[in-house]
């Protein structure tokens, strides 16, 4: 009895000192638990990204730009003429969709009227872009800390959104940097675009004239239905989808049937998909599609193979180069959609996320890479002739800002010159359709919206004159 009870009670106590022992590791590394709390993802990094540097500069139109990023695109189905056009144009329109530039067609005769006195770029008309406070401070106020790094930088932390320890966020500016914090600063500062007082020239609106080859279809406002696989007439598909923002540097670049193009950054193909329903290979028209990636003209090559007959895609130049190289100078249209932060894509998907913590370098050498590729394609361009330079952001250092660098370091190394054409009546004539940001300096920002959720994008057009 006595020995039962003794063992009994030497059990106990062993039982109540490994429970103590582990209560006591578990409170005593428990605040370390709660320290490291579970890893964002390269989404969550993104989001807050956006968040820090998109809400300074769109203001009150951000919270449904952020709601439209992370919702369902909208695509548009654009026939293909090389295929079966009228079964394709019949099978949309039972769908219930229309031609939204057949839309634009009453806003077309009144906006060939305008003259440079309606530009929204020059209101003081005076041949160069306004001036004065960055045009990214929130309506209705006298706040300029999106072009300042340090005013951004204070309020995330204000906000509580970020600490020292991740890449992608800021640190507190009274500590000492180490490499880490210095790329943290560095990615403030590339993202803060500030407006100088530059000499750029900008031409007065042009007359709209869109070709009815090329016909894009969406479904109405607010209608998010889905479009179905196109189908297949004589090897060739009926229409390519694409998102409907994606054809406005196409109708920036004013395509005619005998231009000579050089599509710069091709790949993956929608946008050379509607260069090739507006040129007429066979009466002179040239297409040239570069793209620096292996894997990405693949599928440049399979869009060709899908949607065109082998006659046109035996016409198509299709190169592996890097866009910053040199190309002749033997282009009057050239077409530079450039890396970007690609904004939906950031935020929705994972994988090849530009945000992911090993491709910070990498981000934050895309505007260097942006401004290469822009200069290449204006010293690829004749004299008189015209670039369209877009992205799929809402970041004003990655648009705005490299025209504005790339005109300063033009002038500075290069007898090349250029001037910004005013997209105003392609705006007023496209605004059934899209929302366009009203603070944009050198072109025009597509915003997503929950009824529209078209982009972002970014395009602007430039002529060079020199």
């Amino acid at each position: 009895m006595d020995l039962t009870h003794h063992t009994f009670r030497r059990l106990l106590l062993v039982h109540w000192k490994r429970s103590h022992l582990i209560t006591t590791k578990r409170f005593r590394y428990k605040p370390k638990w709660a320290i490291h709390e579970k890893r964002l993802t390269n989404c969550n990094h993104a989001l807050g990204h956006f968040d820090a540097f998109y809400k300074p500069v769109y203001g009150q139109d951000w919270p449904s730009v952020r709601l439209s990023l992370l919702s369902l695109p909208k695509h548009c189905a654009v026939v293909n003429i090389y295929g079966n056009s009228a079964a394709a144009q019949e099978q949309l329109c039972d769908l219930g969709t229309s031609n939204f530039l057949l839309d634009a067609q009453t806003q077309v005769s009144v906006e060939n009227q305008s003259t440079s006195d309606d530009s929204e770029l020059n209101p003081e008309n005076d041949g160069k872009v306004a001036t004065g406070l960055p045009p990214y401070a929130l309506p209705g106020s006298d706040d300029v800390s999106a072009a300042n790094p340090d005013l951004l930088e204070e309020e995330a932390l204000r906000d509580g959104q970020y600490s020292s320890d991740d890449l992608n966020v800021f640190v507190p500016t009274e500590k000492v940097y180490s490499e880490k914090d210095l790329l943290l600063r560095e990615e403030i500062s590339l993202n803060s675009f500030e407006s100088r007082d530059i000499s750029l020239k900008v031409l007065p609106a042009e007359a709209l004239n869109f070709s009815q080859d090329l016909r894009p279809y969406v479904f109405p406002s607010g209608v998010v239905s889905r479009f179905p696989s196109p189908k297949s007439h004589y090897g060739t598909l009926g229409y390519y989808l694409m998102d409907a923002a994606s054809v406005l540097p196409v109708l920036a670049l004013d395509v005619q049937p005998t231009d000579r193009v050089l599509d710069l950054c091709a790949a993956p193909g929608g946008k050379s998909y509607l260069i090739l329903q507006l040129l007429h290979l066979h009466e002179g028209g040239r297409l040239h599609c570069n793209d620096s990636a292996q894997a990405r003209l693949s599928r440049l090559k399979s869009v060709l193979n899908l949607y065109f007959p082998k006659d046109i895609i035996e016409q198509v130049i299709v190169t592996k180069m890097d866009g910053a190289s040199e190309f002749p100078v033997a282009y009057n249209k050239v077409l530079v959609d450039v890396p970007c932060n690609a904004d939906r894509h950031a935020v929705t998907e994972d994988d090849n996320n530009l945000f992911k913590v090993s491709r910070t370098r990498e981000r934050l050498d895309m505007v260097r890479l942006q401004r290469e590729l822009l200069i290449s394609a204006l010293k690829s361009c004749v004299p008189g002739g015209t670039v369209v330079y877009s992205t799929c952001t809402l970041a004003p250092a990655q648009n705005d800002g490299v025209i504005q660098a790339v005109a300063e370091e033009l002038w500075e190394t290069s007898e090349v010159e250029f001037a910004v054409q005013d997209l105003t009546n392609l705006r007023r004539a496209l605004t059934p359709t899209f929302k366009f940001h009203d603070k944009t300096k050198y072109g025009l920002t597509v915003l997503p919206t929950p009824l529209n959720n078209f982009g972002p994008s970014f395009v602007a057009k430039l002529k060079r004159t020199k």
